[in-house]
């Protein structure tokens, strides 16, 4: 008999990254027990990202909770919790990526294109990217950086490796939409044309 999946095991899963609904037993735990877990980050100023028509599911700190928020309890002032997750600040060519490969699945569900899935090649993904390396010359160099840019994305769960034949294949996971939504594309799209010095600044990935 298997071990049985809780809903801690949701929990802990979460902590780690997001769960994808082809995880079967997390995903099932995740929407029978809901509302148990759903509370259990809302204590501590989280919440649980979940979009079931997609299949993903990820943390995120609470749009309520600001490190300014205060409650109070008998007129006592409750301090207000200290962020969870940490912000990561991306750099130039994270951004040029995540930016790419957003517009590549848009394009891809505008044009309903064969299949459930966007999929690129380790190649794809290196083509893609060199021409935005124009002040090196070394190839092996570019390829060393593109393929830590391809590593940093699999830890974020937004691109998963489904083949190591021939380099990779790799499936470009759909939460990118939450992580980057229409209103911040079209800003950071703006920002990378003039390429302006507050990119940086402006464009951040919540982690663990």
């Amino acid at each position: 008999m298997n071990p049985a999946i809780t809903h801690r095991h949701v929990i802990v899963r979460l902590l780690n990254g997001p769960i994808y609904q082809e995880d079967l037993d997390l995903w099932g735990r995740l929407g029978a027990e809901w509302e148990k877990i759903k509370n259990h980050f809302s204590e501590i100023g989280m919440e649980v990202a979940r979009d079931d028509s997609a299949g993903y599911a990820f943390l995120r700190q609470s749009e309520n909770m600001d490190e300014n928020d205060s409650e109070n309890w008998d007129d006592v002032t409750e301090a207000a919790l200290p962020r969870v997750l940490r912000r990561t600040r991306l750099s130039y060519h994270q951004t040029i990526f995540m930016v790419l490969l957003r517009e590549e699945l848009m394009r891809f569900e505008q044009n309903q294109e064969d299949g459930d899935h966007l999929y690129r090649s380790a190649i794809d993904l290196r083509d893609t990217m060199t021409p935005y390396y124009p002040e090196l010359h070394d190839e092996k160099k570019i390829h060393r950086q593109i393929s830590a840019l391809v590593t940093k994305f699999e830890e974020w769960g937004i691109l998963k490796k489904v083949r190591d034949k021939d380099g990779g294949l790799y499936r470009v996971e759909r939460i990118i939409k939450a992580k980057l939504p229409p209103d911040k594309l079209a800003e950071i799209r703006d920002q990378i044309k003039r390429r302006s010095p507050d990119l940086d600044d402006d464009t951040e990935e919540e982690d663990v």
